[in-house]
């Protein structure tokens, strides 16, 4: 007898059943997205498209020299937005009035309230307006506050209020806060503090510094009422104030400018200008 060939098991030709081919090859197989599923890709797809704005042709930021587009590209900035916004047209009467200014020039006082008077167009008797920039040795805005009072009338009543109990409770409930100025006594200032967050967003809140609250509220609301004003610095270190009426003398506003600059610190002051009610402003030499 021959010696018989032994078989060896997957060796010889394959043969081709002719079944369709698995192309999972040991995968699961993927099972249809549920309705919730497209529901879901639907609105990713949507979020992706608002998420890519130059897509759906939105403006883009303005070309850049070569030179600008690789700096601005190695800071980051090349992505950024530029918001365009409306140029602000200014009427007839507004431009006759700049056009009596000197934009280059900083005027002496005197001469600055001449031009203030010149250029005030509205046909009502508008204010004489002082904005002062104050900063600190560190460039950052300096806070200022405290109490004026001016040796003319500027022809600005304001209205004082004693803040009591009852007041308190009326501005905690309407959010309301219709004085100008809020006096108060030390003792009753545990019982204010819960108006902080009414009071202190429009500066109205009682201060030390501004000697708003004092151990005579009547007798401060008396000298605020008779001209006495509160001064202060908003977030940039800007005072605003209102020294008297266009109709007024100039010697009253010369004096009276000259009352808010003695309270305040010269070798801080980085730039006054003086304005009529909706007029161009005018700098004036410091």
């Amino acid at each position: 007898m021959g010696t018989q060939k032994p078989v060896i098991i997957g060796e010889g030709p394959k043969e081709d059943l002719g079944g369709p081919i698995a192309e999972h090859h040991g995968k699961k197989k993927e099972k249809g997205k549920s309705k919730n599923e497209k529901v879901e890709e639907k609105i990713k797809k949507e979020k992706f498209k608002k998420e890519k704005p130059e897509e759906q042709g939105e403006a883009k930021s303005p070309d850049l020299p070569a030179e600008a587009s690789a700096k601005a590209g190695a800071r980051g900035e090349g992505r950024k937005k530029v918001k365009v916004g409306k140029a602000k047209v200014r009427s007839k009467k507004y431009q006759e009035a700049k056009a009596l200014i000197d934009s280059t020039k900083k005027y002496g006082i005197e001469e600055a309230i001449e031009l203030v008077k010149k250029t005030s167009f509205t046909k009502f008797t508008g204010n004489v307006e002082v904005h002062i920039r104050v900063l600190a040795k560190t460039g950052r805005p300096e806070q200022l506050r405290g109490l004026l009072k001016y040796p003319h009338s500027t022809g600005k009543k304001i209205n004082v209020e004693i803040l009591d109990e009852k007041i308190i409770a009326n501005i905690e409930k309407t959010s309301k806060t219709p004085a100008d100025i809020y006096l108060a006594t030390p003792a009753l200032m545990p019982k204010i503090a819960k108006l902080a967050k009414i009071l202190g967003p429009k500066g109205k809140m009682p201060n030390p510094k501004s000697r708003t609250i004092t151990d005579n509220p009547e007798k401060t609301k008396k000298e605020l009422e008779s001209g006495q004003v509160e001064y202060k610095t908003d977030s940039f270190g800007n005072i605003h104030q209102v020294i008297g009426k266009v109709s007024a003398n100039d010697k009253a506003l010369s004096e009276n400018f000259q009352a808010l600059f003695a309270v305040l610190p010269s070798e801080k002051i980085v730039s006054v200008t003086l304005c009529a009610t909706m007029g161009p402003g005018i700098k004036v030499q410091v």
